[in-house]
């Protein structure tokens, strides 16, 4: 699928220039490791339907050999993310604004984890209504950089649905939903991690797909 992207580099450049040390600071995108055998979910096929990630708080924990891509090795800020959009049909955005919430939005989250599969938000990015990107990719610079240590986790908060699934990538490629174990198939009933400091169940995991999103860090050694 071809998606026109929609650059902000140069607000996420001023960004980094108004960070104390920033001629120290090392700008980092962190994201999902490229799989040449995904494809964009959304419109999908006869054989593989357009699906969407809805009504949770997603993190990616696996893809291939790499574990946890999105946790946080080096103390800094998170100064903007990005995502990348398939492009459901007119009925299926009618349908999933119908089902899911209503209409497609989602923002950058940081959670931590405190025992077993519990998580709590520690901090959380305005929501951003993404209906005129479907299709694209998009950057988003944060008014507020969100501060994030060692051992924070990057995960993507959906109160509604995003097409911001690739499926079909390795067997050992998956992302955890903050769903409990025995609502791991109910995709309606909201789950989305939204108050900063409540702890959530992540027991829900799904394999062979990606989230095409990611976060632009300004690091500090």
């Amino acid at each position: 699928m071809s998606r026109r992207a929609l650059s902000v580099a140069g607000v996420i450049v001023g960004i980094a220039l108004a960070v104390p040390a920033a001629a120290y600071a090392v700008l980092t995108t962190l994201t999902n490791p490229a799989d040449p055998t995904a494809v964009a979910s959304c419109p999908g096929t006869a054989t593989t339907p357009c699906t969407v990630v809805s009504r949770t708080t997603a993190e990616q924990v696996e893809v291939g050999s790499i574990s946890e891509p999105f946790k946080i090795r080096t103390p800094g800020r998170i100064v903007g993310w990005e995502i990348s959009l398939s492009a459901p049909t007119a009925a299926q955005i009618h349908y999933f604004d119908t089902h899911e919430g209503g209409a497609s939005e989602a923002a950058i989250a940081v959670i931590r984890q405190v025992r077993g599969l519990d998580y709590r938000l520690q901090s959380e990015g305005p929501l951003i209504d993404l209906r005129p990107y479907f299709g694209e990719s998009a950057t988003f610079p944060l008014t507020n950089s969100i501060r994030v240590t060692r051992g924070d986790v990057i995960a993507l908060t959906v109160p509604t649905w995003v097409p911001a699934l690739d499926l079909q990538a390795g067997g050992k490629t998956a992302w955890r939903a903050s769903r409990s174990t025995a609502h791991c198939s109910d995709v309606t009933t909201e789950t989305a991690q939204v108050r900063v400091g409540d702890i959530v169940e992540y027991s829900c995991i799904y394999r062979t797909a990606l989230l095409d999103f990611g976060a632009i860090e300004i690091s500090t050694p």
